[in-house]
């Protein structure tokens, strides 16, 4: 798993200068970065690209690719640093070969691998797969004896639907994971993991109440962010409004890495900077856009401004002022 922030890294061949697009891919990125061998079965128009983002115990990220094939074998193996990795074939069919079993995947299905031993896999199509890399000591806490199941197939059910769903609706976020947030989606995406090729007793258990908390803060940043413009929102209300109590919210909070007045104050500076930057909002002073984004006080709004942004509130207005 690459030690990188939780920003998603994007390689394609389609960066590369075209004459050796396929041969730079494979020496400089296949086997030196994935470990792995590389081979063009697209009758020479090889497109190859991947995606990765770490979160915390896990890493997820995306392969797209002409017909090709992809070999790790001993020498590969010797390389690696431990892990699993469970495919989602979302385009196929896939053939792998690994931990003795050869099979042919079809979208939908999942095949799951262990990386400290060989593997063989051939897409004789266009091919998409989603991978989710997740650390060895952090699956074996929720799964017993996960190297028993390198090799199998995991089939479509409803813990692979809400994983598969939850990866695309990360794919989709127009922004980063903040370096508290990415760990917590990690832990989600485990258990998610888990949950699809079998948790222990006690690891289902440890699945449910992680859920159960998740959901939980999940609610309450919902509900900061319906109420943040609110100059009398408070932290009472989030409590009141979810039936649970202030102290619960504020542990749910800091594990966020942010409190809940951190968390109400950044969502008011950036409603603040969005409309100080939008000439639809001209027509208001800075006084009524401060109010707008839920502060009371102009002064402590000038303040914390000019401390998140480096810039006052009139020097961003001054700018959206300017012909175009």
């Amino acid at each position: 798993m690459l030690p990188t922030s939780s920003r998603v890294l994007r390689i394609s061949t389609e960066m590369l200068p075209e004459r050796e697009r396929f041969s730079a891919f494979r020496d400089e990125f296949a086997r030196r970065v994935l470990m792995m061998d590389v081979i063009d079965h697209s009758d020479g128009c090889p497109r190859i690209d991947v995606t990765f983002m770490p979160l915390g115990p896990t890493a997820v990220g995306t392969l797209v690719a002409t017909p090709v094939e992809f070999i790790r074998d001993n020498q590969h193996v010797k390389n690696r640093s431990d892990g699993f990795v469970l495919q989602i074939v979302e385009t196929g069919p896939i053939h792998f070969t690994h931990a003795g079993e050869e099979r042919t995947y079809d979208p939908g299905w999942a095949h799951f691998v262990d990386q400290e031993r060989p593997l063989r896999g051939f897409a004789p199509r266009h091919a998409r797969i989603t991978n989710v890399a997740v650390r060895v000591s952090a699956l074996k806490t929720l799964v017993a004896h996960p190297e028993d199941l390198a090799g199998h197939a995991v089939q479509p059910g409803p813990a692979l639907h809400l994983l598969d769903g939850y990866l695309r609706s990360l794919a989709s976020l127009a922004e980063p994971l903040s370096s508290e947030l990415a760990p917590i989606v990690g832990d989600h995406v485990l258990d998610l993991v888990a949950a699809a090729l079998g948790p222990t007793a006690e690891g289902a258990e440890i699945v449910a109440k992680r859920g159960v908390k998740a959901g939980r803060l999940r609610a309450i940043l919902a509900e900061i962010t319906r109420g943040f413009s609110n100059p009398d929102f408070d932290l009472d209300k989030v409590a009141g409004t979810l039936g649970l109590s202030r102290r619960y919210v504020q542990q749910l909070l800091e594990e966020t890495g942010k409190s809940f007045t951190e968390h109400l104050a950044e969502l008011r500076l950036q409603r603040a900077l969005a409309m100080l930057s939008d000439r639809r909002y001209l027509h208001l002073a800075i006084i009524d856009i401060a109010f707008a984004a839920g502060f009371g006080d102009v002064s402590h709004f000038n303040r914390v401004f000019r401390r998140r942004f480096g810039e006052r509130p009139s020097d961003v207005r001054a700018i959206t002022l300017e012909p175009k």
